[in-house]
């Protein structure tokens, strides 16, 4: 049996208290899942600003500033908070209130000059 902290991590083991041969005879047992992989470090990601000055990491809005509407933000993620760093610098140190997952690792707008508008047949 694991013992594990609010985070994940690994406190104790204990044995289990149930000897193997009652084992058996427990309703809706199963066999344990191995421990989760734990965090290697913090994560880095990339979003695009938006023309209000939001973005989103893990489900969780973060207002960088209107003054840096359409710039490419780098978002380090740790575990209590996200810092977002535009140009070089820091623009934002934001309280992490999520326990939601990174899934997009770089996200950007489109850009409209790129994409081609098709053309009407016949014209």
């Amino acid at each position: 049996m694991a013992v594990l902290g609010h985070d994940g991590s690994l406190l104790r083991t204990l044995a289990c208290p149930i000897p193997a041969d009652r084992r058996y005879r427990l309703r809706g047992a199963r066999r344990a899942r191995s421990l989760p992989p734990q965090p290697g470090g913090p994560i880095t990601v990339q979003r695009r600003v938006s023309s209000r000055g939001g973005l989103m990491v893990a489900r969780q809005k973060i207002h960088a500033g209107m003054i840096h509407a359409g710039k490419t933000a780098t978002v380090i993620c740790e575990n209590t908070h996200f810092r977002v760093i535009i140009d070089g610098e820091t623009a934002a140190v934001v309280p992490r209130t999520t326990t939601s997952e990174v899934h997009r690792y770089k996200a950007n707008a489109t850009d409209k000059r790129t994409q081609a508008r098709p053309t009407p047949q016949g014209q």
